[in-house]
């Protein structure tokens, strides 16, 4: 299977953090190395006053760790790779704290990664966001949020009982064409939690990928766009999505994603449901 990877995000600060002149505390990344793809997310925590240096560390170390590592890592199970990735991601955190002087609480952050190469995966998820995966009948939830004993409370990289709360997945792509990870104030448009699932929109943000048409900054632009002028109606918080798809050049929009394909890609280059 000849797998080609693309990648696309977009993060917008929200309105609250304008108001208050507050610092964006989401953040995205990804990176490309070693044949191996990974797109990272991240939200900080809003109570933490550097919590957007704590969410852009762990993006871009949990990129930079798997391009590196990403064969070594597959081969263990999953409790040995989530007790890796936290001890490693306290310790750099730790590290940035001591250089800044302040406590290691104030850089504390949720994270959401998917790491692809060939046809496997490895997936991590703490907290509150959530990651989606695309298959050629639709879009489903790979990877739900996680929220503490209050609706508003979630888990974080930087807890004592982080280990608890660090999910990993790992297998083969199979019928997985695609992921989306989101942040929790994407989540507000993108999750329909009358019905306990994804709404349309996640369709038709992956058929903007799938598009060979389409490059990634292309891709990017109409996200941010989106982000700015439909999202931001719905939620105060900041808003990050970002997109993973694996692309099989031959016949890709209509022998992979067929009907799906077909029925949002229509009309607009980027149209939005």
């Amino acid at each position: 299977m000849n797998v080609i990877l693309k990648t696309a995000g977009a993060v917008i600060a929200g309105t609250s953090h304008i108001k208050n002149n507050k610092p964006c505390q989401d953040s995205i990344y990804s990176k490309y190395e070693n044949k191996t793809m990974v797109s990272a997310l991240s939200d900080g925590a809003g109570s933490c006053s550097k919590s957007e240096i704590g969410s852009e560390l762990c993006t871009r170390y949990i990129a930079d760790f798997f391009c590196n590592n990403f064969n070594t890592i597959y081969k263990q199970d999953n409790k040995n790779i989530s007790e890796t990735l936290v001890l490693q991601l306290k310790d750099e955190l730790k590290k940035k704290a001591e250089k800044l002087k302040i406590s290691v609480n104030d850089l504390s952050s949720t994270l959401l990664f998917v790491a692809v190469k060939n046809n496997k995966f490895i997936a991590g998820h703490i907290g509150d966001g959530l990651i989606g995966s695309f298959h050629d009948t639709g879009a489903r939830v790979f990877s739900a949020p996680e929220n503490g004993e209050h609706g508003n409370e979630t888990f974080f990289i930087t807890q004592n009982n982080a280990l608890d709360h660090f999910r990993i997945y790992k297998g083969n792509l199979k019928s997985i064409i695609g992921f989306i990870l989101m942040s929790d104030g994407s989540y507000d448009n993108l999750f329909d939690k009358r019905n306990n699932n994804l709404t349309e929109a996640n369709l038709s943000f992956f058929s903007w990928i799938a598009d060979t048409n389409n490059s990634e900054k292309d891709v990017e632009n109409a996200l941010k766009e989106t982000l700015e002028n439909k999202f931001i109606k719905k939620t105060t918080d900041d808003c990050s999505v970002i997109l993973l798809s694996t692309e099989h050049r031959e016949g890709y929009i209509d022998k992979i994603l067929g009907k799906v394909a077909k029925l949002f890609l229509k009309n607009t280059r980027f149209n939005i449901l």
